[in-house]
């Protein structure tokens, strides 16, 4: 045999499996775009982030004020992106936060349901 005989067959292999990667790569990319406003990352599906608050019992407390307005609720963790003005200081840094999301059929009742009063506080339960 010859040295191309030798080569022929790691060549097949290495073609048909940069092959298989783009196939796998266009066959997971989304159908469907993001909408607009919504930042890469941060697409719940059926939910609606109505809140966005910095610890779990504020979780809680959002969850127990539309429980009683018959809301069902759930959480997501929410990073908040690191902000720097044009001259390159940082204005603030990324955190930790919770997104409170509902379904968007109720999305509108939920933000009124949550809208804090003049206190600045959620309700309290």
């Amino acid at each position: 045999m010859t040295t191309a005989e030798y080569l022929i067959g790691p060549t097949v292999v290495v073609v048909v499996l940069g092959l298989l990667l783009i196939a796998a790569r266009w066959a997971s990319t989304p159908l469907r775009a993001l909408p607009r406003g919504v930042p890469l990352g941060h697409d719940f599906g059926l939910l609606v982030p109505v809140a966005v608050v910095d610890t779990s019992a504020e979780v809680s407390l959002a969850q127990a004020v539309l429980c009683t307005q018959g809301i069902r609720s759930t959480w997501a963790m929410a990073m908040t992106p690191l902000h720097i003005d044009a001259a390159g200081n940082i204005l603030s840094r990324p955190r930790h936060r919770r997104h409170v999301l509902v379904f968007g059929s109720d999305a509108a009742r939920a933000a009124r349901t949550l809208r804090p009063p003049r206190g600045g506080q959620l309700p309290h339960v």
